[in-house]
């Protein structure tokens, strides 16, 4: 049957190139793989292989196929649900192999298998993928994963990538080597009360996909082809993008049936370029096996993870996040800060919220301005002359009525550190005209308002004190009658939190940092605020989840550059503070 089998793949391969008929082959394949297992009486029930079809792809070839290659004494239940979701995922075609003497309900299962021809029924698995198929993905588990890393090294043409669940690459006790020497063999049959047969308990669920009869000869030819072919030469010749995941929560907690460490040294060896494989290890998981409902806690995490390689690294798409977009100061990086026309393009890109800095001046009046000064670089007075650095920084708001400050050009110039910026007269605008004409244009629009207050501004008479600064703020947006969950009042200064905590408890506050930890800072405040907004280089996935256990969310300031966007996103940030909306729209659902 096993020559039958090969003639017939050749055949297939000859039409296929040869002729093209595409219908023909592929309605073709499908009735050799089935005559094979049908004529093989001792296939435990549903561990045949099989073709999942993709909708619409039935009998036709889909542009990307699952090859999936289980491991040693599994079948390809081991891959499931996994593989289906990603056959409803991509709209591909998936083969569920069968490699030799797998599946089976035999007296000396196992007993005909060689390094060979397991090796050949992974060769077989792939030629099938590749009628099904234009192009191939390789998944596999445990062993599945040294046949995957054999045949990319070899012949990677039609392969776009290895997804690899605990590749087996070495045993954890090397002891178990010593099978494929004659005088260990006997060792271990003897050790087994004489007899070549080895059972395996398993819980009967498990026992259905999973073999419980195992011939010693069958484990001898798994470790000859382990040890023959998993070594730096066959790692260093797969270039394909790679993804490799494994049990691992530490030195207690992690895989018990093939070696981490040398799953993470054959990562670091392989040929593929370092921005093309990731390793990911699944803490939660529990067990050797951990893409498949029936062993695995966290199957789920591992689809996920998938999904996200292949999205990426192999298909080259832009991942999508949920994610409150803040326009910083409107659009700074397009528009003069803090002006009409910088929360004008931050609402025309489509922002979720507008994030504005507030001071006061001499007639009480809430003026959009991040420092209660002049900024000599962007600054020309009611003459058109630029104004000097000791002019801006003497010129005190809170001592100028707002008639005065509105005089001041702070957009012709431009500002030098954002060379994307319009340059355009504007000046800076009261918060209720900036709220007024905001919801002219976008009702739903949320706003993040900063007081800028400090203990220095405050003694040195460049501002309110805490309390009026705050009561004049909030009696502005009490004016606008907006609802209150538009609105999120942000400080630095741990003083006006506390104030408005107390005084107006209905409002959303959020705790800037910009500097320490999370826990750090959280003692400076007597309360626990809605929002947690840091200065984004502070935080990493573990800061980010400590953050989110308290039931906070996490929006850091200020993020600029696409690659520092999405490694935050995938920390999983509630938010992101951006002088450019424009490079962070895309990444948004």
């Amino acid at each position: 049957m096993q020559k039958t089998f090969l003639t017939s793949l050749l055949l297939i391969a000859f039409n296929f190139a040869i002729l093209g008929q595409e219908v023909k082959t592929i309605m073709t394949i499908e009735s050799i793989v089935n005559t094979k297992e049908n004529s093989n009486k001792n296939i435990k029930p549903n561990n045949e292989a099989k073709i999942i079809w993709a909708e619409g792809f039935k009998q036709k070839q889909s542009d990307i196929a699952f090859v999936y290659l289980h491991g040693f004494g599994a079948s390809s239940r081991e891959g499931e649900p996994v593989m289906s979701q990603l056959s409803k995922k991509y709209n591909a075609n998936v083969y569920m192999s069968r490699l030799k003497e797998h599946g089976i309900n035999r007296d000396d299962s196992f007993s005909k298998l060689t390094p060979e021809n397991y090796i050949e029924t992974a060769k077989e698995a792939l030629s099938i993928g590749k009628i099904i198929g234009k192009k191939i993905i390789l998944v596999s588990t445990s062993t599945g994963g040294t046949l995957s890393l054999k045949l990319a090294s070899e012949d990677s043409s039609d392969i776009l990538g290895l997804v690899m669940y605990s590749p087996f690459i070495d045993l954890t006790n090397p002891a178990f080597k010593a099978i494929v020497t004659p005088q260990g063999k006997a060792g271990f049959i003897q050790m087994n009360n004489g007899s070549e047969i080895m059972k395996q308990e398993r819980p009967e669920e498990e026992a259905k996909f999973w073999s419980t009869i195992y011939h010693i000869d069958g484990y001898e030819a798994l470790i000859k082809m382990v040890t023959k072919n998993m070594n730096p030469t066959t790692f260093s010749k797969v270039k394909v993008p790679a993804f490799v995941g494994y049990y691992y929560k530490n030195e207690k907690e992690q895989d018990k049936v093939v070696s981490v460490p040398a799953i993470l040294k054959m990562f670091d060896a392989l040929g593929t370029p370092d921005d093309k494989k990731v390793k990911v290890a699944f803490p939660e998981a529990g067990n050797h096996v951990i893409a498949c409902d029936i062993r695995s806690n966290d199957w789920q995490g591992v689809y996920n993870e998938t999904v996200t390689f292949i999205d990426e690294v192999i298909l080259e798409k832009q991942q999508k996040f949920n994610f409150d977009l803040q326009g910083h100061r409107g659009a700074r990086g397009l528009s003069p800060e803090n002006t009409i026309q910088a929360f004008d393009k931050a609402l025309e890109l489509g922002v979720n919220t507008l994030e504005l800095d507030v001071v006061i001046s001499k007639d009480n009046k809430v003026v959009v301005s991040h420092e209660p000064w002049l900024n000599n670089e962007v600054t020309l007075d009611a003459k058109g002359n630029k104004i000097t650095k000791e002019e801006a920084l003497a010129f005190n708001m809170y001592k100028n009525k707002y008639k005065k400050i509105k005089s001041y050009d702070v957009g012709s110039i431009g500002n030098p550190k954002f060379l994307e910026q319009k340059k355009e007269k504007a000046y800076k605008p009261l918060m209720s005209e900036v709220i007024a004409f905001a919801e002219a244009k976008n009702d739903e629009i949320r706003y993040n308002i900063e007081i800028k207050s400090t203990p220095n501004d405050e003694k040195n008479g460049f501002q309110p004190s805490v309390a009026e600064f705050s009561d004049l703020v909030i009696a502005e947006l009490k004016k606008a009658k907006l609802p209150l969950e538009k609105i999120t009042v942000q400080s630095f200064d741990p003083r006006v939190l506390e104030y408005i905590h107390k005084t107006y408890p209905e409002f959303t506050l959020a705790f800037l940092t910009y500097q320490n930890d999370f826990e750090t800072n959280m003692k400076m405040l007597s309360f626990v605020p809605k929002i947690y907004s840091p200065y984004f280089i502070l935080l990493n996935k573990e800061e980010v989840k400590t953050i989110q256990n308290k039931n906070m969310k996490v929006i850091p300031w200020t993020v600029n550059k696409k690659d520092d966007m999405v490694k935050l996103l995938k920390m999983g940030v509630d938010g992101i503070i951006t002088d450019y909306p424009n490079i962070a729209i895309p990444l948004r659902n």
